[in-house]
């Protein structure tokens, strides 16, 4: 399985070599540097949410929850750039598909964020987001995050190509504004009905979201981050999907070194868990080439020592485990 990792690294690395070169923005990029996290990454208020109501899947009840994103770019180019370009309007629009089984509406209700580069298919919703909502009971809404989807900018080939690239401004702010719009959705669920808990979920760099909302929303009733750490700087260092982004990092003058003191700047290393230890369970591979086993060690430290349960596979490889992960997660609910 690990063969595996490499295996889809290498075909992403070609895929992106294809791409046209981005932006070299290491100047720009200090604007992030001492940025306090109150700033980087606001409470929004609860949005406006349009609802519409899609066909049922089964007895399953599907929604789709659009609403206009409240998030504002800190780079004064790239800011322009977003208000100003109509190509960039694709990234104004927050899509959420909500899956409600039956017996879920006096449950909990999780917020779910897809990985990198994950497209909005049928499948997806059809194998994954309905089978979660099924196995946990659980109504589901998963967030659509920039780039991906529906809110891909004109011109993209792929999903997600243009969400963590080696134009470093651009990816910042793609971060700020998937954890800006999950807490929008958060907040918009508080208002919708505060009886009932919250939690969120993701897989790979939606399980990275996952631990950022776990550190800015101390109310959420659980965390479910899989396959995932907070250190973004080694991702980046090691995910073998990113091997283009890399080596044009290093072309722009990037170092490992000089982009982990870059981080290390930013509001991004002042997150530390918001939620007791006892409300969250990680889910880990033991031979994951994406996300550096020790590293998730060293956090499952960090945090306390909360929950873990670990799987002998690689990062692809625990896909296909993922309905094994969901017993754990109903077991963890029920007992809420």
């Amino acid at each position: 399985m690990a063969k595996l990792d490499a295996a889809v690294g290498a075909l992403a690395t070609l895929v992106h070599h294809a791409r046209r070169r981005p932006e070299n923005t290491r100047r720009e990029a200090s604007v992030y540097h001492d940025v306090p996290l109150e700033r980087a990454f606001p409470q929004p208020a609860a949005p406006r949410v349009m609802i519409k109501r899609r066909r049922s899947f089964g007895r399953i009840a599907r929604e789709l929850l659009i609403f206009e994103s409240s998030f504002e770019p800190l780079e004064p180019r790239f800011r322009d750039r977003y208000h100003a370009r109509r190509d960039y309007r694709a990234l104004h629009t927050v899509y959420a598909r909500r899956l409600r089984p039956p017996g879920a509406q006096q449950r909990p209700r999780l917020v779910y964020l897809h990985g990198y580069m994950q497209p909005e298919t049928v499948f997806e919703e059809l194998g994954l987001l309905a089978v979660m909502a099924k196995q946990l009971r659980v109504e589901v809404i998963h967030v659509q995050v920039p780039h991906h989807g529906r809110r891909r900018l004109p011109g993209s080939r792929l999903s997600g190509e243009l969400y963590w690239t080696s134009d470093l401004v651009r990816s910042a702010e793609a971060l700020r504004q998937t954890i800006i719009d999950a807490r929008a959705v958060i907040a918009w669920l508080r208002a919708e009905s505060s009886a009932r808990p919250i939690g969120v979920a993701g897989v790979s760099m939606g399980g990275v979201h996952a631990l950022a909302l776990a550190c800015l929303e101390p109310q959420l009733a659980f965390a479910f981050p899989c396959i995932a750490h907070m250190d973004i700087a080694a991702m980046t260092a090691d995910a073998p999907v990113l091997g283009a982004m890399r080596r044009r990092m290093r072309e722009d003058g990037w170092t490992q070194e000089s982009f982990a003191r870059g981080v290390a700047r930013t509001a991004w290393s002042q997150l530390e868990l918001a939620i007791p230890r006892e409300r969250m369970m990680l889910f880990a591979a033991e031979r994951d080439g994406f996300f550096r086993p020790e590293l998730v060690r060293a956090m499952w430290r960090r945090f306390g020592a909360p929950a873990i349960r670990w799987y002998p596979t690689s990062h692809i490889g625990f896909i296909p485990r993922l309905p094994a992960a969901f017993v754990h997660m109903r077991r963890f609910i029920d007992a809420l």
